[in-house]
């Protein structure tokens, strides 16, 4: 039995549709996915930890997770669990979960996890991306602030180590579940395309092929035998369209715009359809202070994760960030901004719905009017020439 547990912005959403699209042929492979919706796996997190995810607990999904359960428990072969909300479970709901899967011979906590120089910029564009305002350097200066004293009085930026910090998230886990049995995946470069070495050779190899052949490692499972393909996508905007989204922000706040409005808008049409589909450059980077920072706080990170002698799959090296003098990228101009702005607006225009046309009946009658009144005023001028003349 397997729990994967995050965390967010690790790849877990691909792993996780990649799964559901092949889960027929997992169960061929001896794997159950289970749920009877793809979001199964969400509610079931979710409803776990109640108070954290009160706006989320939906009482029509309340029967996810015993369906689930009851799938797993009649499943003779390996099962696997799969959402990043189960990483900010507290140590009695990581109880609550394990008791309901006591059936299982074991219970293994899988997380996958990237360096934070990939995951700070990913993390404030998911702020962005959800109405926040913040700009990058503010949300960097309040992680680097926090970062030894969690997220409990995170502000308009938002939680980040409350999801992100694995050493305190594996800690917890590690409370109930033995560090043999909890794997860590380092998620590779988009570069690195080589083989997934044999398990005994896992931890000290310096690569693997791809996210998706690591974590199918860990589950002892071909990816040969899960060969259903899903569409990649790279849900990351350049650094202008980010900045142009962020300051449309301060004009979209809820006092202006309904939560449910937003989402349907903003994050499904003009981002999902507009933003990803157009030309996008870089992503948001660290400048060189950040860098130094980031470097030093993974290094202490990494330290703590070879304490604690948890099975690492991938290298630790990937999650290391490199000092350098220079910044990852420039932050975009005025004119870079206002240039990603246009290219939404006119993105926008081409996609949207024609406005809507009277019927013809009704095109029709107004032409009729239209008519009379013209003539009506050439009467009126005939009349007026006349008199004239006459005078």
């Amino acid at each position: 039995m397997f729990l994967h547990i995050g965390l967010p912005k690790t790849g877990t959403t691909y792993l996780q549709d990649r799964l559901w699209r092949n889960r027929d042929l997992a169960l061929r492979a001896g794997l159950c996915y289970p749920g009877d919706a793809i979001d199964d796996h969400f509610h079931a997190a979710a409803h776990l930890q109640p108070r954290r995810y009160l706006d989320w607990v939906d009482p029509e999904h309340k029967q996810a997770w015993p369906t689930m359960v009851a799938q797993m428990r009649a499943w003779p072969d390996t099962s696997l669990v799969s959402h990043e909300l189960f990483a900010t479970a507290n140590s009695e709901q990581i109880a609550t979960l394990l008791a309901d899967l006591d059936f299982a011979d074991e219970v293994h906590v899988v997380v996958t996890a990237r360096d934070l120089a990939r995951q700070l910029p990913s993390a404030w564009q998911e702020n962005v991306k959800n109405q926040r305002r913040g700009t990058f350097d503010e949300f960097v200066a309040a992680v680097a602030e926090r970062a030894d004293g969690g997220d409990l009085a995170h502000g308009e930026e938002g939680p980040f180590w409350e999801f992100q910090d694995f050493v305190r998230i594996l800690d917890a886990w590690s409370q109930v579940v033995p560090p043999s049995r909890i794997h860590l995946i380092t998620v590779p470069p988009k570069a690195d395309k080589v083989t997934v070495p044999p398990k005994a050779d896992r931890a000290s190899s310096a690569g693997a092929d791809g996210l998706w052949e690591r974590f199918l490692g860990v589950l002892g499972v071909d990816p040969a035998a899960l060969s259903a393909p899903i569409e990649s996508a790279n849900s990351s905007l350049s650094a202008a369209q980010a900045e142009f989204l962020r300051q449309l922000n301060d004009r979209l706040q809820p006092d202006d715009v309904e939560w449910a409005r937003y989402e349907r808008v903003v994050k499904g049409e003009l981002i999902g359809q507009v933003l990803f589909a157009g030309e996008r450059g870089e992503p948001q980077g660290l400048s060189a202070d950040q860098r130094k920072w980031a470097a030093d706080q993974a290094d202490r990170m990494i330290a703590g994760v070879l304490e604690r002698g948890y099975d690492v799959v991938g290298s630790l090296d990937e999650l290391r960030v490199a000092h350098q003098a220079e910044p990852d990228a420039a932050a975009p101009d005025r004119q870079e901004v206002l240039d990603a702005a246009l290219d939404a607006l006119a993105g926008w225009v081409k996609i949207a719905p024609l406005p809507a046309t009277p019927p013809r009946w009704e095109s029709a009658a107004r032409n009729v009017v239209r008519k009379a009144r013209r003539r009506a005023v050439g009467v009126r001028n005939r009349v007026r020439q006349r008199r004239a003349a006459r005078t």
